[in-house]
């Protein structure tokens, strides 16, 4: 971590220098490349400021925090920070989750080849599946997945409907109506 302090109006603390570096090191963790930190502290009258410019791999991010006391504007800003990146982070990881389902509906529309193949397989750590469950539908009436659905503590069921033949899901909604969902597979 690249690290600098710039003290304004106020006399240069190796104590605060050392407790703001403590405190920023705990953001490496988030940010997988280097981190560029700056921190200006200011001193006017009664109002600590700090603020303080992180650079990561293209990413700014500013914070900037007033109270009466240097310290706890040091903590609060770094709680911010920390709000932040893991903001950006979520961001991200949402970018790669629907780039890879981008990719396979793209694949799934057009011929693929073994390579095309093993490079959508090797996306699937962008879709962390923690549960995979598997499902042997029931053929009954809608009437007899009404009576299965309130005997059951979940609040949907999955069958075949024995009346079109259809995959169907029937969901009690939380004000207690229902929604039913037929999978046309024609």
């Amino acid at each position: 971590m690249q690290y600098s302090v710039t003290f304004r109006h106020m006399e240069p603390s190796e104590n605060l220098k050392e407790y703001s570096h403590d405190k920023l090191i705990r953001l490496e963790k988030y940010l997988d490349a280097a981190i560029d930190a700056e921190v200006v502290m200011t001193v006017e009258k009664f109002r600590h400021k700090a603020e303080v410019l992180i650079v990561s791999d293209g990413l700014k991010i500013k914070a900037e925090e007033e109270t009466e006391d240097m310290y706890s504007a040091i903590d609060i800003v770094v709680d911010k920070l920390e709000k932040q990146i893991k903001r950006h982070r979520e961001k991200l990881k949402a970018h790669k989750v629907f780039a890879f389902a981008a990719k396979r509906v793209v694949a799934l529309g057009k011929e693929t080849t073994a390579e095309d193949d093993e490079q959508l397989d090797s996306d699937d750590e962008f879709l962390p599946i923690d549960r995979h469950l598997i499902i042997t539908p029931n053929l009954l009436t809608l009437k007899e997945a009404g009576v299965e659905l309130a005997a059951r503590i979940s609040s949907q069921i999955i069958f075949i409907n024995r009346e079109d033949n259809c995959l169907s899901i029937l969901r009690q909604e939380p004000g207690g109506r229902f929604e039913l969902i037929t999978i046309n597979n024609k």
